[in-house]
């Protein structure tokens, strides 16, 4: 089976989805190709309905937050009418035993201080483990700020470099980035209004085609999918489903939008490759998150009587929304307060991650995850884990790193690669089209927001270059 095109986008995240509705809308013939059998990428919301008396909710197994103020994502907010809370409440640390503020605290002062450094040496970058070395402080402050930079970056800190550390700290500034909201209908709503957007407009969307290969040149592309099965419900105005591995499907130009580590795996088939993008590709690097969400039964840290609480942590844990625990795997807890459903999500990110992917595998237990998660809320909390464990409801997880379609969490840039966002974002020959939140030059790399801006970068470099005589 053959289909021609104006532009056919590989990828139905974030970043695929934006520029799929621009392109649309603006008059082109557009194939929208996803792998998976469900759009959004690495937004993956799951529904659960109403049961024991709790109302039916929404937990994200993938991007959580919108951080900030980014215009890009609070514009498809607003046009969609979902609503939308942020996050507030109290946040504490458990540290060798005693309670103390936000662990993040004096990494944040670190960050700061690694910013003026820059200041006075204009065009330097190194790895963040280079600048601990050349910049000493006191221990524990020192070891909150790796602790920082792995898990927020979901970094190796032997490798994130501190110039794109500096340009993404102004970058989160500039919108109030430590602000966090949720999509109360779930962040896979936006998703389905850019769907929707691009069912408007008459574009096809293809479910369970991943791609083979690309097959170009200059002013015209052949793909190849192995379509992995039939028609499915979705939102866009056709859903195609190949009836056979192989379907190949014609356009004048195509827009790829997958993953850093798709691209990085060679998955997709290039003929030629774009030998001077696929290199740019490789001096970027993607990061490793364990995150697992724990729906309970009741809020159990609200009212801890133990000796060893103070009765000023007890206020504090009535109100919790971040807990840190960097002594612990995982080291990174948040609760969805204000919002009151009782559900902790772990989080580890970095090197730390793949150490417990590989623990995990090790005991060949399928129950590993959730059960390390309560031995380490039990101890905090003091409670025993047999308590915990009828307290648990269910638990929610998914392995972005095993993910064939995604290979990682998300992007971050290694010393040194500073330059390599900019020249992923070059068009090759005015026919392949490039888009992700690793193509981002604003310095919100792993956002959605981000995902969503090069998504539309990109569909509007394709248009201006079509425009021209």
């Amino acid at each position: 089976m053959r289909a021609e095109y104006d532009v056919i986008i590989v990828g139905a995240g974030a970043a695929g989805l934006a520029a799929a509705a621009r392109l649309a809308q603006s008059g082109k013939r557009v194939a929208l190709l996803e792998a998976r059998e469900r759009i959004g990428g690495r937004i993956f919301t799951r529904h659960l309905p109403a049961a024991e008396g709790r109302a039916p909710m929404s937990v994200e197994l993938g991007a959580e937050f919108i951080h900030g103020l980014p215009s890009a994502t609070w514009s498809l907010v607003g046009q969609a009418k979902l609503s939308a809370y942020e996050l507030e409440g109290s946040e504490i640390s458990l540290i060798n035993g005693h309670w103390a503020p936000p662990v993040n605290q004096p990494a944040t002062h670190a960050i700061a201080d690694m910013m003026k450094w820059l200041e006075a040496h204009p065009g330097c970058d190194m790895s963040f483990a280079e600048y601990q070395t050349a910049n000493p402080i006191d221990a524990a402050t020192d070891a909150a700020a790796a602790n920082y930079v792995e898990s927020f970056n979901a970094a190796d800190r032997r490798r994130i470099g501190i110039a794109s550390l500096a340009a993404q700290q102004r970058a989160e500034d500039a919108i109030d980035g430590d602000r966090l909201f949720h999509v109360a209908e779930g962040y896979d709503a936006v998703m389905n209004f850019l769907a929707s957007q691009f069912r408007a407009a008459g574009g096809e969307l293809m479910l369970g085609a991943a791609v083979q290969r690309i097959d170009w040149q200059r002013g015209g592309v052949h793909i190849v999918t192995a379509c992995r099965g039939a028609a499915g419900t979705g939102t866009a105005r056709r859903i195609v489903g190949a009836a056979a591995a192989g379907e190949e499907l014609r356009a004048r130009q195509a827009l790829i939008a997958v993953p850093l580590g798709v691209l990085q795996a060679d998955t997709v088939e290039f003929s030629p490759a774009p030998a001077e993008f696929l290199a740019n590709a490789r001096r970027m690097a993607m990061g490793d998150v364990v995150r697992v969400s724990l729906l309970f039964r009741e809020r159990f840290w609200r009212d801890r009587r133990s000796p060893s609480i103070p009765e000023d942590v007890r206020r504090k844990l009535a109100d919790l929304s971040f807990l840190f625990t960097p002594a612990d795997v995982p080291p990174t807890w948040w609760t969805p307060n204000p919002e009151p459903t009782p559900m902790l999500t772990a989080w580890i990110g970095g090197p730390r991650a793949t150490e417990l992917r590989r623990s995990i595998a090790a005991d060949g237990d399928a129950l590993a995850l959730p059960r390390r998660c309560l031995a380490t809320l039990a101890r905090i909390f003091e409670l025993p884990f047999a308590e915990l464990q009828t307290l648990l409801v269910s638990w929610h997880d998914h392995d972005w790193s095993a993910d064939p379609y995604s290979r990682g969490a998300y992007s971050y840039v290694p010393a040194g690669a500073s330059d390599a966002p900019v020249k992923l974002t070059a068009p090759v020959e005015d026919t392949l089209y490039f888009a992700g939140e690793h193509t981002d030059v604003t310095g919100h790399w792993g956002t959605v927001h981000a995902a969503i801006g090069t998504g539309v970068r990109a569909a509007e470099q394709l248009l201006a270059a079509r425009s021209q005589p």
